[in-house]
């Protein structure tokens, strides 16, 4: 996987975090919004401003 492929699954995980929060929001399900919050908190407000990528090495196929 890419850098490129790394950042836009990481768009794509916050996009479906927020849209499961306002659904949580909607029907009243606090304590799971607030766990939800919680475990993506440093990917929705990273210190420093962005998220590291760790770059790993390819295995071999086969």
């Amino acid at each position: 996987m890419s850098g490129e492929d790394a950042a836009q699954l990481i768009d794509d995980t916050l996009d479906l975090v927020h849209q499961r929060l306002l659904r949580l929001e909607q029907e009243q399900q606090q304590r799971a919004r607030s766990a939800l919050l919680e475990e993506f908190r440093e990917w929705r407000h990273p210190s420093g401003g962005h998220i590291d990528l760790m770059v790993c090495p390819l295995f071999p196929q086969g």
